[in-house]
């Protein structure tokens, strides 16, 4: 049987798990190293990372139970992280570890419904993980978002990856002065989203919630601040070279809401934060 890292659509450098393995009882394990800058979260890991990390394990995860053992493309389609107040220094890795819990069914393909944790390598309780992911042959993947005829960005290891430092540059407005604010994020270039998905780059929903995540940082008091919470739903995401706007709202203390839209006004997706200042 082909290893899942094999099994899934996306590769380095959106990948970088290692020491995937299958126990007796099905559950899926993994590591990987943190890379990603943090800015003003304070957490182990950015909200963005944890996502990405979690979600990539999420499709492993759906690969080891998915019965074709073939590529297929696990697409994100909600999540929910639960973020736990650890206290740790000099980490040199995180575990994760999950199950399937569901199967679901739509009209464009069956939903996996996954549940993970993720762990420091003192074996302490970092974060938990409630997601769900579509699950597409490459055909029926092709025939949703179409093939991509460009020559593919090259990566090869060593070279930077564009998700150690996530963060675009984005123009600000303040359409009510501490409880909205709206940013322009230009199109991003096709080797922004490198490995994600060769057969066709489409943008990571990681480097959107970690742009999103960074407007909390914009508020009032929020200067530094830790995400114990972080909730989103996703109905599509862009090409390379369309720009993106992101409304963020804060309607309570600590409670945040960021709508992400197309530069056309097309919902993409939701993104919800529960916030503590630092």
């Amino acid at each position: 049987m082909k290893p899942l890292l094999e099994l899934i659509g996306e590769t380095a450098p959106y990948v970088r798990a290692f020491d995937v393995t299958v126990k007796e009882d099905g559950a899926v394990l993994g590591w990987f190293k943190p890379e990603q800058q943090r800015y003003a979260e304070t957490t182990l890991l950015s909200v963005s990372e944890a996502l990405r990390s979690m979600a990539l394990h999420g499709a492993l995860i759906a690969a080891e139970a998915n019965p074709v053992k073939a590529r297929h493309y696990y697409l994100g389609s909600r999540a929910e992280l639960q973020v736990f107040p650890v206290e740790a220094t000099g980490l040199e890795a995180f575990q994760c570890e999950g199950r399937l819990v569901g199967i679901d069914h739509s009209d464009l393909g069956p939903i996996y419904r996954v549940k993970g944790s993720c762990r420091t390598d003192k074996g302490e309780l970092y974060a938990e993980l409630d997601g769900a992911l579509l699950v597409l042959t490459e055909e029926e993947f092709v025939g949703l978002k179409g093939a991509d005829v460009s020559p593919r960005p090259r990566w090869t290891p060593g070279q930077p990856s564009p998700y150690a430092d996530p963060l675009r540059p984005m123009t600000l407005e303040w359409t009510e002065p501490g409880k909205m604010l709206r940013a322009s994020l230009p199109g991003l270039p096709r080797e922004d989203f490198a490995g994600h998905f060769d057969i066709r780059p489409l943008c990571p929903m990681s480097l959107i919630v970690a742009n999103a995540a960074s407007l909390l940082g914009r508020f009032p008091g929020y200067e530094r601040f830790w995400i114990r919470h972080c909730s989103f739903s996703c109905r599509d995401v862009v090409d390379p070279g369309q720009a993106q706007r992101l409304i963020c709202v804060s309607d309570k203390p600590g409670r945040f809401v960021v709508t992400v839209e197309s530069d056309e006004g097309q919902r993409l997706g939701r993104f919800k934060f529960e916030a503590v200042p630092a």
